[in-house]
């Protein structure tokens, strides 16, 4: 008799339990997740931080929380399991009443993209595991992967005396638009080179500074297309060779950038979440480095249209240079950059290798 009260006490307690589970613990159950970076570069490590709060009065004896995470994100001390090209990662652990847990994942980011952390499936339940209860909680954590970029002794030495060579065609001059700072007058300095809200706030002449402007305005054009024929989306193991595209593109466009050329970039690939395809005009700027790099995660080995057709849609900017990477050279494109040469547009044509080193 006392041991069928005592199992009548216990599924009433579990019942119990179970209703406060799901009635006040779980609604009151938070997640948030952020990495260390908003971006870093392909091979770099990071770190995941999560924040579980149980905001209620009620213990959760147990919960195991799972996320799925692209495999390109590799967390190195953590319990995971991969299904359908993804990485599904879990944790087990305990939630005391009022209770805030942050755990601290280190990451490598493999592969350079656009990813997101956007939601994870939630289980609690009681010391006998029978009561199990699930929920899906959204917590939206992205980071930008950079490609990785290739060292300045090994991009091939034709583009970079291309690009030393536009340089050299087109001196620099200052650009009043790019202002770097500020210093005293000095005698010598130039009138015009005073700043003007400056000397009448602080009562003492000062110059700005500016940066130089270049007149060598250079377009990096990056066909998506491995071969003339290719329709349908290359497989994991053909896609290295683009890749490398990518990351060459991404390479020259910061080496410009470096030796005060404007640099700009476009391809026939796809954005990430989005039908279009990127066109970043050339600008030397300080924030166009960072602009090409999240072009360039963003970028989805996909294309729109053949690089033919894609090239006959570009009209660049007067006096814009034309540095075209691509796998194959057809009539057709030939063509089209006779007509962009025509137009005054200097067109430099670097062929890629199938299968990169």
């Amino acid at each position: 008799m006392n041991i069928l009260i005592f199992l009548l006490v216990f599924l009433l307690l579990l019942f119990l339990y179970r209703i406060c589970l799901t009635t006040l613990a779980l609604p009151h159950l938070t997640l948030q997740r952020h990495f260390s970076r908003k971006a870093v570069f392909e091979g770099e490590r990071g770190e995941m931080t999560e924040i579980v709060t149980n905001a209620s009065l009620i213990p959760i004896i147990w919960i195991r929380l799972e996320s799925s995470i692209a495999n390109a994100l590799q967390f190195t001390e953590q319990t995971d399991l991969e299904l359908n090209g993804d990485r599904h990662i879990q944790s087990l652990f305990t939630l005391l009443p009022r209770q805030r847990i942050i755990r601290r994942y280190p990451v490598q980011f493999r592969r350079r993209g656009a990813y997101s952390v956007s939601s994870s499936a939630l289980t609690a339940g009681d010391v006998t595991g029978m009561c199990r209860i699930m929920k899906e909680q959204s917590c939206r954590a992205d980071i930008l992967v950079w490609p990785k970029l290739i060292p300045d002794r090994d991009l091939p030495p034709l583009l970079l005396g291309t690009i030393g060579q536009w340089r050299l065609a087109h001196p620099l001059s200052e650009d009043p638009f790019l202002i770097r700072g500020l210093r005293e007058y000095q005698p010598g300095d130039p009138v015009r080179a005073i700043h003007w809200p400056t000397t009448a706030k602080t009562g003492r002449v000062h110059i700005a500074l500016h940066d130089p402007s270049s007149g060598t305005r250079l377009l990096v054009l990056l066909n998506g297309q491995k071969t003339e024929n290719q329709w349908s989306e290359l497989m994991d193991y053909e896609q290295a060779a683009i890749e490398y595209g990518i990351s060459l593109a991404a390479s020259l466009c910061l080496y410009a950038l470096r030796h005060n050329c404007a640099a700009g970039f476009a391809s026939n690939l796809k954005l990430t979440g989005s039908e279009e395809t990127p066109f970043l005009p050339p600008v030397l700027s300080s924030g166009q480095r960072e602009q090409l790099l999240c072009t360039f995660a963003r970028l989805k080995i996909s294309f729109t249209l053949r690089f033919e057709t894609y090239l006959k849609t570009l009209s660049p900017d007067p006096g814009t240079d034309l540095l075209l990477l691509t796998f194959y050279l057809t009539d057709e494109m030939q063509a089209v950059i006779q007509s962009l040469r025509r137009r005054g547009h200097r067109v430099h044509i670097h062929l890629l290798s199938q299968t990169p080193a």
